[in-house]
This record gives C-alpha cells, structure tokens and sequence, in this order.
C-alpha cells in the first residue's frame, strides 16, 4: 500500500531522505511520487459538501431544478438537485475550468484553489439567478492568509 510522507521543513526533509535511503538500501529497488502544494484539508472537503448540499437546496426551493437525460428517456426530465449533483455538474464544472490541469477531483485542489472556486459559483449563483450561497468563512479567511 502506497505510504504518503509530508517534506514541509528542514528536519522534515532530513527524515524523508533518511527513510527514502533505508528504504532503498533494504529493497533496491523504490519508485517515489511527489506532489507539490499543499493538498486541501478535511475542513474545506467538509465545507465544500455543505456549500453543495446549500447549493442544492436552495435551487430546489427556487425552483431550479436539475435536467436528468438517459437512453431510457425521450425527452430530459426534472429532478431535485442533491449534494453529489452539485458537485458533479456545478462545482466540477467551475474547478475544471479554472484548474484545467487538476485531475476531476475535489482532493487534487491545493488548500489555496478550493476558495476561488466557491467565489466564483457565489458570485454566479447570486449575480444570475439571485440565489444567496456562502461558502465557509472562516475556510475562506484562513487560506487567503496562508
């Protein structure tokens, strides 16, 4: 199973390379992966659901519903928006288009990405349709200062 290792400073660094060098000396043979940034946090992943599942019901109490399609269909019916739906076809939509080179997830983002996203679809959203969504302030706050 793949194991992660965070390299965010001097001693942290020291550690990796002792670990990287008994790993290797032990099997010879290593492949190592890296990312760079700093993924977004469990608190953003959290607020990100709740800012979908608000998404979600006020579309549905404004009566915006969801175009669901299928081979089985003649013509698109309407459904209510959910959590997954609003992540799915709103939030992926704005992220791949301000991230085109981030893979089609949420966990991809680094904790400075997740912010501008929820900007954009809060802005979209009242702007157009005159619906009042916030994102997670103090997510919000936390990462414009980082």
């Amino acid at each position: 199973m793949p194991e992660g290792y965070t390299v965010n400073s001097d001693s942290r660094l020291e550690s990796y390379v002792k670990f990287a060098t008994e790993l290797y000396e032990k099997k010879k043979y290593v492949t190592f992966n890296y990312k760079l940034g700093k993924p977004r946090t469990i608190k953003q992943n959290d607020a990100i659901w709740a800012f979908c599942k608000d998404i979600a019901e006020k579309c549905n109490n404004a009566g915006f519903e969801m175009q669901t399609t299928s081979p089985l269909l003649k013509n698109p019916i309407e459904t209510p928006w959910t959590s997954r739906s609003v992540m799915d076809k709103i939030w992926m939509a704005v992220q791949k288009s301000m991230y085109p080179n981030k893979p089609e997830s949420s966990s991809e983002l680094d904790t400075w990405e997740v912010a501008p996203v929820a900007e954009t679809l809060t802005r979209h959203l009242g702007e157009t349709h005159g619906i009042g969504v916030l994102f997670a302030k103090q997510v919000m706050e936390k990462e414009k200062s980082e």
